[in-house]
């Protein structure tokens, strides 16, 4: 029974909440007109009683309820939200020694929720209905309270107001969602290093040191000691706008239920995520593009391989690669191999000369193996450098190197229509993003207005580079010109 009735004056708390931010939305568009001292007076006057029904519910029958199944709980075995902080394995929280429960509000918007997330934007921009802006500001304050959304290294959070629909704060439901959408996904830009992006600019400068200064041993006392001028550039990193659109009907919008939104923001999720991810590989530079590894003009290639691929010639080029990062200085040093899928299928089908498979699970064990399989095509767990989501490494190679497999790397490379093997050190892959990487800009388009249809465009703003070390990343095939040479398509 005191659980039914706590339950009823949480949902009368809930909407006695919505009511007043959707009066300070309008209070808000008030202010904006050229109101009179009487309008402003009565709005004044809603708003304390708004506010005074927030309060009489809180401190009335939602705190008596909450004693009430409080008291109730404590003799009970069941697991209770506690007050915020840790809730230690005896079940006592160490904040609050009282163990008091925290009534948790339902969010505004959730998968089994009542009002739709697009919905509510396209209504409240289009329609100015003021409870759809009350529960836009409503989620925009949990968001910040709850700080669902946060720069990289768990700094202040970001959440973006909603007063301008050009920043609307996309639901936490609807991300979770987002990666679980069938695309290629983002695996090889998931091992970058990953920070916030600048606050303003299209193009922005790391500086990087070309020539550096040189010490050496004094050939005599008094004598000039070694003397080199310091030579630095800058590298330029533009900063690439990752955009989509989808065509959706006025009917969908004003009268659709809640579930639309996970329809279309899942799509264009996954494809923000490929196309970010496509770019990190291979961005052109050109025409709006981030400058992708394999652009990137002095990073270590050993395309060639003048035959046949083989298990001895490709752990060779990729030994080679290796050595070349490796060598560059001890700043570097590879952590992650990258390759297509293709590829990792033709090497987990090779042989030695008596059938042994050279690449084995590492729950049979190594006999002579050139890798072990370690996650059968499925999302590793994180393994350090840096990786803030877990990418999909499937298994290691003989040399030790983690393999990650992403079906971005491009198979259309050179005359025979090759793939590349990646080699590389991913601390030096700087991508800068916005928020946790997902897009979060919306807007609502009307630009086709005499067919009832509204233009949903998200985007994201993106900047990638690798030429802060580019010796830190190698490249394997790709310019092969004899048929069947190189890494062509494997037979399987």
């Amino acid at each position: 029974m005191s659980g039914a009735l706590l339950e009823r004056a949480t949902r009368s708390y809930n909407e006695a909440v919505e009511r007043r931010e959707a009066l300070f939305a309008a209070s808000d568009a008030l202010a904006a007109t050229d109101a009179s001292a009487s309008e402003i007076e009565a709005m004044a006057s809603e708003l304390e009683a708004a506010g005074g029904e927030v309060e009489r519910i809180k401190n009335g029958d939602l705190k008596r309820w909450s004693a009430i199944q409080e008291a109730r709980m404590a003799h009970e075995p069941i697991a209770v939200e506690r007050e915020h902080g840790s809730a230690p394995r005896d079940g006592v929280n160490k904040k609050n020694p009282a163990g008091s429960l925290r009534v948790k509000e339902a969010r505004t918007y959730e998968r089994e929720a009542p009002h739709s997330f697009f919905i509510d934007a396209y209504r409240s921009q289009h329609l100015g209905d003021m409870l759809a802006s009350g529960r836009l500001s409503r989620h925009a304050s949990e968001v910040t309270v709850e700080r669902e959304y946060r720069d990289r290294g768990d700094t202040q959070s970001r959440a973006v107001s909603t007063a301008g629909f050009a920043g609307l704060v996309i639901p936490q439901y609807l991300v979770d969602h987002a990666a679980l959408v069938l695309r290629n996904g983002r695996p090889i830009a998931n091992t970058m290093m990953q920070l916030p992006i600048p606050e303003q600019g299209m193009l922005f400068q790391i500086p990087r040191g070309t020539t550096g200064a040189t010490e050496a041993i004094q050939a005599a006392e008094n004598a000039s000691a070694s003397s080199t001028d310091e030579v630095w550039a800058n590298v330029s990193v533009p900063v690439a706008t990752i955009a989509g659109q989808q065509d959706v009907s006025r009917q969908s919008l004003e009268r659709g239920i809640p579930g639309l939104d996970q329809l279309v923001y899942l799509d264009l999720a996954g494809a923000y995520m490929a196309t970010l991810d496509t770019q990190v590989i291979n961005g052109s530079g050109a025409a709006g593009q981030m400058l992708g590894i394999l652009n990137t003009a002095s990073i270590y290639a050993a395309t060639l391989f003048g035959a046949a691929p083989t298990a001895a010639n490709f752990t060779l080029k990729v030994a080679g690669a290796v050595a070349g990062v490796a060598g560059a200085g001890t700043a570097i040093n590879p952590t992650v191999i990258g390759m297509h899928p293709r590829r990792w299928g033709w090497l987990q089908g090779l042989t030695d000369t008596a059938g042994r498979p050279l690449a084995v699970a590492n729950a049979v064990g190594p006999y002579n193996a050139g890798a072990l399989i370690t996650e059968a095509g499925g999302y590793g767990q994180e393994v350090g450098f840096g990786i803030m989501q877990a990418p999909r490494f499937v298994g290691v190679l003989a040399n030790g190197l983690p393999v990650i497999t992403d079906a971005n790397i491009p198979t259309n490379i050179g005359t025979n229509l090759e793939d590349v093997v990646l080699c590389y050190d991913n601390r030096q892959g700087l991508l800068f993003e916005e928020g946790d990487g997902m897009p979060r800009q919306l807007r609502f388009e009307q630009t086709l207005g005499n067919q009832l249809t509204v233009k949903l465009v998200a985007y994201g703003y993106a900047a990638f580079t690798a030429g802060r070390y580019p010796q830190a990343f190698a490249k394997l095939g790709g310019l092969d010109s004899t048929a069947t040479f190189g890494l062509v398509a494997p037979t399987f």
